[in-house]
């Protein structure tokens, strides 16, 4: 898959926001294997595991508009339209790659099955992407908000501790204050 983005930041931004989407994917995980219940099920998104007897992420989809989905998996996120594609950004990068369109029927479940575009196909498109970027970012956001209010402050620390190999730990206090930068910093970042 291509490494490169159709998006420059600056550098300072990007590596803070790898940082962060690690963290981000790790958390994630600790809200699916929660032993009260899966929280992004809980949240409103739906399933799919990948087929019976092969190795890879289940795909978690929530539709945020009648033509906006976001897509969770272990190594990124999504979000987009699934027929004129969107942004895809890997867990360990934050360099956001256009992906022409997603089968919401049959989600990949390996990074590889993502078929990145080099560009957008024309300005309109360019802008469109940017925008679901920063949605992505933003909803992001609103999502630890809503965990912060139903599961506490509490459970996002036990989430936090229990991530013993990743050094880019910050205060689950400010967790919804990052994203909140992170998505101001990009779109300032893409406007110039």
């Amino acid at each position: 898959m291509p490494t490169g983005s159709w998006l420059s930041l600056p550098a300072r931004i990007e590596q803070r926001g790898a940082r962060l989407m690690h963290f981000q994917c790790w958390l994630w995980g600790c809200d699916i294997r929660r032993p009260k219940g899966n929280l992004l099920l809980e949240h409103g998104f739906s399933r799919q595991r990948p087929p019976a007897g092969t190795v890879g992420s289940s795909a978690y989809m929530l539709m945020l508009a009648p033509n906006a989905m976001l897509v969770l998996w272990g190594f990124g996120a999504f979000c987009g339209d699934p027929i004129e594609g969107g942004v895809y950004l890997r867990r360990y990068e934050f360099t956001p790659v256009i992906v022409p369109q997603l089968n919401m029927h049959r989600l990949p479940w390996l990074p590889e099955q993502l078929r990145p575009a080099v560009l957008p196909p024309d300005l309109d498109a360019a802008q469109r992407m940017k925008q679901q970027f920063v949605m992505l970012l933003e909803w992001i956001a609103r999502y630890e908000i809503w965990v912060r209010d139903s599961c506490g402050l509490e459970y996002r620390r036990q989430c936090a501790a229990e991530s013993k190999k990743h050094r880019f730990r910050i205060p689950v206090e400010e967790l919804v204050e990052e994203w909140q930068q992170l998505a101001r910093q990009s779109a300032f970042a893409l406007d110039r």
